[in-house]
């Protein structure tokens, strides 16, 4: 390989217009072209443009890379991308041979993409394209050129071609670095600095505050926090803007401003602010008045006066944004040269289609994993797969109701438009077009955006494969989000960085700047879940009521509908694409006016209407008025009233821990009865509120959440409520993974399930698939059914949906008639945090076994993690001895680990304890009985066939008592018993050496209790795979 190429003769290269010559060269002596035509080969019956094999590369790791140029004639290659299954289609030339994967150039003389386009082999796998824009002397080109440096050293096979265009690596990469100057703001203010302690984020106190801006923010650093975020938000946005050319025509904007600027020590106030209020939220003909009342220096009018009037609300002056705030000049200097040092790609990226850079969709990854707190609050951002993923199968789900489309021809249409566009009739496709148009579409914990901004992109994408693509594309997202998107976050946060995705997402189509819709009642902070206050239901509130003296009749006819609900409705229309700054302020005022009025017409409690009254209805964290800022949704011409589809990733988190003040107002929802047994995940009221409150009749949710919602005890009434009484289309499973990248959330190992279901009832017979998968690429995995008949016959008390295999059900309905023994699994009596105190180090005390001390058919002092310790019995027991655990260390029990890997394939470790031991709470164990032996049931607990019973039905890494509890143990003979209490004996015994090999006698056992369920040679093959 040449040694030629350094950083900067491949910026040159980057930077210039492409000049096939000089690419010929770069393959030879750079990429080690293995063939190169003297002469492009032409490709024949390509597309409209012309493409030209140039050659290909042999990689080191045996791989063959076709070289491919296509010249661009009409339009910016910066925006232009050719449909991949077309351009792979061009790849094959039986004189050629076959390629894995191909390196092509698209250029139009200026700018030049080089994209790398991957699984090209056969129809199985979509294929893959990863973009590098090239040709802006401009840009640094800082990324391509790091990785084509890795190439360098590290050789050119495949694998490390993937690497060098690798979109994943980049996201990671900018986010660590942003998050530091995240940081470096919020220790400036605060003094205080999130630093990785081990794999946890701890907040360390690294400096002194500084007092003004504490003072100026009241002293509350969540509004530091928020502060901090929404003005990185904006600057990052405006890095988006000058990739589009608006500020001032400079492609390195933002920096060239700073490093010019004779106010670098008060740039926030004296710069920022001026741009960000005085220029991008004023129409032109007012910023000079606006300059003068804030006293900005007037000479930045001249410089700013072509960027544009955005309007929208981005820039919005806030109450937080009053305040000086002067920050020192070098963290704006450290901050404008990180974003130079980035491609910003104004596109959001698919996951099969990437320009590798810096995406609007990064911001939400930014927002989801910034919050220190957002996995406390169980909030974890959804890869952009499997968000694509719930969207199309969301999407699809609601044609397959609303088209008499077949579910084929809309499956091919919907996950690729532009070919499927062919399967759909003429006849049919002006009632598709209808129902796209139609559809209602909210996610009512909507995060950054993700959800609603993938099914955005679905929406346009069919529409234009219906209608061509000479629409204007920026005016379809502008309908589509007015006429179909809906969206609530708890986070003011959430919801300020959501709206500017979604402004950023009409950004990147409008060929001129023009002023953005406002989206203050379309993404609008509330609690989803709550529309009462104090006991009071809000959801009438801007209906009439009623003068009908029945009051046994409805509340609410449709012709009883107050005009001030039709009102509300037409203001809100209104301001949506209002851009007089004037104007929607007046709007804004006349809206609130109208609502507060409504609020006396009420005749609510005159406390609790006063206290409403100093309350902003459109932006609370207390309550949302579903029904009065989505009147439109709940009061539709075609009566549907609701949603059609309710989508997203619900909050995860335990009421009890950290929100136990609201259960009792949730309580008094009979909506939310089903969410209740067990501890209260929000999870389930989100559930709950999706099918009971937001849908329409015949309307789809899809929401990802943990597994623990098919099997676990504490999701028994949901589950039975939505197994009676809704359709579920399909549920996919996603089981713990070890590999951080076979997890659908990265940075935790949980595993999740997503559900699609209709909000309409079928027959207990009906079948609903189960895809239980390996990876979150879904590229393998098992795929098994089931209908309620299926879950009552194997559970019919908590109606457990287990992992089972089709041919799994009849092995363990064999095994649940054997059900004759009554387990009592119980939690170990000390709690290693409640009881804390009560531990010692003391060697004469009783020794406290924990989970990690429990091993099969034994147990140990040399544990794999945590320390040994013993309990001060006389202090505990003074406490405790009157507790209904307080004595069970006295018997001889079965102890075992509460939790166990997910993967492991023994997922079940016991032994017995003799007296005198006390347990802590990562164990279990059960007690002796009359009827049972100890010791034999120990050898079925530790049996290869439950041991896979219970693998069939756990889906996390926990060993629940009521799980174990379920188990089907037989009454057995006492002789029986007897037989294998002995051969579990000189199990233990043989254990007390622990390089025995006990399989033989291990064997035996199991082959009693193979007898012990009558099972069959083909069933023993099936639990011994």
């Amino acid at each position: 390989m040449a040694t030629t190429y350094t950083s900067d003769s491949m910026r040159q290269l980057f930077q210039s217009p492409f000049h096939l010559t000089d690419w010929y060269s770069f393959l030879q002596h750079f990429l080690n072209a293995t063939e190169l035509k003297a002469t492009p080969e032409k490709i024949i019956g390509s597309h409209t443009d012309n493409g030209y094999y140039l050659g290909c590369i042999d990689t080191t790791d045996s791989y063959r890379i076709g070289l491919f140029h296509y010249p661009i004639a009409h339009g910016s290659v910066v925006n232009k991308r050719v449909g991949l299954r077309n351009l792979v289609k061009s790849f094959i030339n039986p004189t050629w041979g076959e390629f894995d994967a191909a390196l092509v150039v698209f250029d139009s003389g200026d700018h030049w993409r080089l994209s790398f386009i991957c699984d090209i082999k056969g129809e199985a796998t979509s294929p893959k394209r990863y973009t590098y824009v090239f040709g802006s002397h401009e840009l640094l080109y800082k990324t391509p050129i790091e990785r084509f440096r890795f190439l360098q050293n590290k050789g050119i096979s495949f694998e490390n071609l993937k690497t060098a265009f690798s979109v994943e690596a980049l996201s990671d990469e900018f986010f660590d670095k942003y998050r530091e100057q995240y940081a470096d703001f919020i220790q400036y203010v605060t003094g205080k600095r999130f630093v990785k302690v081990g794999n946890k984020w701890q907040e360390k106190v690294l400096g002194s505050p500084n007092a003004s801006l504490m003072r100026a923010f009241g002293h509350n650093e969540k509004k530091i926090r928020d502060y901090v975020k929404k003005m990185m938000g904006r600057i990052t946005f405006l890095h988006f803007l000058q990739r589009k050319g608006w500020m001032c025509g400079d492609l390195n904007y933002m920096q060239n401003l700073f490093e010019h600027s004779p106010y670098q020590h008060n740039f926030l106030d004296a710069v920022l602010e001026p741009l960000f209020f005085g220029i991008l939220n004023t129409p032109p003909a007012q910023r000079s008045a606006l300059f003068a009342d804030y006293g900005w220096d007037s000479s930045l009018l001249h410089e700013w006066q072509d960027i544009p009037y955005l309007n929208g609300g981005l820039f919005e002056r806030d109450e937080e944004d009053e305040p000086e705030s002067r920050f020192p000049a070098e963290y704006f200097k450290r901050l404008f040269q990180f974003f130079s040092e980035y491609n910003f790609t104004i596109d959001e990226n698919d996951p099969n289609d990437a320009e590798i850079g810096v995406d609007p969709e990064m911001l939400g990854k930014i927002f989801e994993n910034l919050l220190e707190d957002n996995k406390d609050k169980g909030a974890f951002y959804t890869p952009k797969e499997i968000v694509r993923y719930m969207c199309q199968e969301s999407l699809i789900a609601y044609l397959e109701t609303n088209t008499s489309i077949t579910s084929e021809k809309l499956r091919k249409f919907v996950l690729s438009p532009e070919d499927g566009a062919a399967y759909i009739p003429d006849s049919q496709k002006a009632r598709l077009l209808r129902a796209l148009e139609e559809v209602k579409i909210c996610d009512p914990a909507i995060g950054s955006g993700a959800f609603p901004m993938g099914l955005l992109n679905e929406l346009l994408h069919c529409r234009e494969a219906l209608n061509g693509e000479h629409n204007n594309r920026a005016e379809i997202k502008k309908s589509i989000i007015q006429n179909n998107i809906y969206g609530v976050d708890i986070e003011k946060g959430a919801v300020d960085i959501a709206r500017l995705r979604f402004w950023l997402s009409i950004v990147v189509d409008e060929e001129t700047p023009a002023p953005l819709p406002n989206f203050d009642y379309k993404i609008m902070q509330g609690n989803s879940l709550i529309e009462s206050f104090k006991g009071v239901d809000l959801s009438q509130l801007t209906y009439e009521k009623s003068s009908k003296k029945d009051y046994r009749q409805p509340l609410i006819f449709d012709d009883e509908k107050n005009r001030l609900q039709k009102t509300v409705s037409h203001l809100l229309s209104t301001y949506y694409s209002c851009s007089d700054h004037d104007r929607k302020m007046k709007l804004q005022q006349e809206i609130a006016n109208t609502i507060k009025k409504q609020l006396t017409v009420q005749s609510y409690d005159s406390a609790i209407l006063q206290e409403l009254q100093t309350i902003n209805l459109a932006e609370n964290d207390q309550f949302f008025l579903w029904h009065t800022w989505f009147s439109d949704v709940f009061s539709r011409e075609d009566g549907k009233n609701g949603f059609d589809i309710v989508i997203g990733n619900p909050p995860y988190f335990l009421y009890q821990e950290s929100h136990i003040g609201e259960i009792s107002n949730l309580r008094r929802d009979k909506d939310y009865t089903i969410a209740f047994g067990g501890k209260l995940n929000a999870y389930k009221l989100f559930i709950a509120n999706a099918i009971m409150k937001l849908l329409a009749s015949n309307g789809i949710n899809c929401f990802i959440f943990q597994n623990s919602f098919l099997g676990d005890r504490q999701a028994t009434n949901l589950r039975k409520y939505i197994l009676r009484n809704k359709k579920i289309i399909k549920i996919d499973s996603f089981p713990e993974r070890d590999s951080k990248k076979k997890r659908v959330f990265e940075s935790v190992k949980m595993s999740v399930c997503i559900s699609l279901i209709q909000n309409t009832k079928v027959d207990s017979n009906y079948i609903f698939p189960i895809h239980i998968w390996d990876d979150k690429y879904k590229s393998s995995g098992l795929n098994t059914s089931f209908s309620l008949n299926d879950i009552i016959a194997i559970d019919s008390v908590d109606y457990t949906i287990p992992r089972l295999r089709p041919e799994y059900k009849t092995i363990v309905i064999k095994l649940l008639k054997k059900k004759e023994v009554t387990l009592k699994c119980i939690e170990g009596e000390l709690n290693v945090t409640f009881h804390k105190k009560y531990f010692g180090s003391n060697v004469v005390n009783p020794i406290i076994l924990k989970g990690a001390s429990i091993q099969r058919y034994h147990y140990t002092f040399q544990m794999s993690q945590g320390q040994i310790d013993y309990l001060e019995e006389d202090k505990y027991l003074s406490e405790y001895g009157t507790t209904d655990k307080s004595t069970h260390h006295k018997f001889e029990r079965i102890a075992m680990q509460g939790m166990t890997g997910a993967n492991d394939k023994i997922r079940l470790i016991m032994s017995i304890v003799p007296q005198g031991y006390y347990l802590a709470n990562s164990c279990n164990y059960i007690l002796p009985s009359q009827s049972t032996d100890l010791y034999c049931l120990l050898g079925f607990l530790n049996s290869k066939t439950i041991n896979w019973f219970f693998r069939c039905f756990s889906t996390n890494s926990n060993v629940n008592g009521y799980e174990v509890d379920n188990f089907p143990i037989p009454q057995l003979s006492p002789n029986a018993q007897a037989t294998i209490s002995e051969l579990v004996k000189k199990v233990i015994d043989a254990k007390t050496n622990s390089s025995t090999d006990t399989s033989a006698i291990e064997k035996q056992i199991d082959e009693l209790v193979y007898q012990a369920y009558e099972l069959s040679k083909d069933d023993i093959k099936i639990i011994e795979q």
